[in-house]
């Protein structure tokens, strides 16, 4: 069996002044470390250590799961924000942990806990408080950013976005729900090198698969060396990319929310870095909520009423009936511009004197956007 390897990092708070290490693995699992386990129960390391050494102890064994046993698990941390990136660690998954609480907090309420174990019932009991079955897998990937960008539906759910591209035609070639990068740009209608770019920033979630000879052949392929990604993989890379293809099946999967859901932000956030020094000294905000209609915008410029949109070539797939109710919405109160990511910034500045209540000012034209693009992938 592959090493696993833990690619998300977070701190997660459950109750004031416990902070605790938490990843998600490549398999999606949501665990903890055993140094971060150890301080949410409020216990010695070595006592938990020892305890899955000789699981399971009396004085729980009435009040557990037994069907779960207290595996630790020892991962590679890739993870780039932890401070063990590149160690190896032990970690314990959400499903143990809360197994354990349920466990320590029934063992208290019994008066089954020795004395000196009574503090860690008290801890399960505060725990419970703010838990429900589940909530710790939840709170550990909402703290690694793993419920981020595609996102929070996608990554719950893999079977709904793996159906979903099947609805919309989607087949691999190779048995086994695997696809060959043919598969996926045909689908997509997207060059090779824009999978390929994709793959390659996404390595570390998205593996190949290698197919043997015979598999190649049956397939009828004639290279005698071909990867193939998982079907779930596939999802990943449909709703990663932002294509006409991704984008209706963001609508699909979100509604209409996923007209400003984007994936690829490099350039918004260049655009963060710009206009934080442009606005320096005014309440700028980011992926701002307006109203109580819950509507997003890019940026908000609280001193000047003013909204801005950086919108880039998917904005061509938008669903025009829904922007032109989201505009009417937001310019009740304030002024919106609408820009392409390339714009220059002396055409930004003009725009932004012009804005006011009411209006919006548009600097792109999809139709050259879209031309643009699509000659910069060919």
């Amino acid at each position: 069996m592959s090493e696993r390897k833990a690619i998300y990092y977070g701190e997660v708070k459950l109750v004031p002044s416990i902070v605790c290490e938490a990843y998600v693995l490549d398999n999606e699992l949501a665990v903890m470390s055993e140094k971060g386990t150890a301080k949410l129960l409020g216990m010695a390391r070595q006592s938990l250590n020892n305890m899955s050494a000789n699981w399971p102890p009396k004085y729980l064994e009435p009040f557990i799961d037994n069907d779960l046993s207290m595996s630790v698990k020892m991962v590679k941390v890739i993870a780039n924000k932890s401070p063990y990136k590149g160690r190896k660690i032990a970690v314990y998954s959400s499903s143990m942990i809360e197994n354990l609480i349920f466990g320590y907090a029934l063992a208290f309420a019994n008066d089954c806990l020795r004395k000196n174990q009574k503090h860690i019932g008290r801890v399960a009991i505060t725990l419970m408080k703010t838990l429900v079955r589940n909530a710790l897998s939840v709170a550990i990937k909402e703290a690694c950013g793993f419920l981020p960008s595609i996102q929070e539906s996608i990554q719950k759910d893999y079977n709904s976005a793996v159906k979903l591209i099947q609805e919309f035609g989607f087949r691999c070639s190779i048995p086994g729900e695997i696809a060959t990068k043919k598969d996926i740009i045909n689908f997509l209608k997207i060059p090779a090198g824009t999978l390929n770019s994709f793959l390659y920033k996404h390595s570390s979630e998205i593996k190949p698969v290698k197919l043997n000879y015979e598999m190649i052949q049956a397939s009828g392929h004639k290279a005698r060396r071909l990867n193939g990604y998982h079907i779930k993989d596939v999802a990943k890379i449909a709703f990663g990319t932002d294509t006409a293809t991704g984008i209706k099946l963001k609508q699909r999967m979100f509604g209409e929310i996923a007209t400003i859901a984007r994936l690829n932000v490099k350039d918004e956030i260049k655009w963060r870095k710009t206009l934080t020094d442009v606005f320096c000294g005014y309440d700028l905000r980011f992926n701002h909520s307006i109203g109580s209609h819950r509507l997003r915008v890019d940026f908000f410029v609280a001193d000047l009423l003013l909204c801005l949109e950086c919108n880039g070539y998917s904005h061509c797939h938008y669903n025009p009936e829904w922007e032109v109710k989201r505009e009417k919405i937001i310019t009740e109160k304030y002024a919106l511009i609408r820009f392409h990511h390339e714009t220059q910034l002396e055409c930004l500045f003009n725009a932004v004197l012009k804005a006011q209540p009411g209006k919006v000012i548009r600097l792109y034209d999809n139709k050259n956007v879209t031309l643009r693009k699509f000659l910069s992938n060919t």
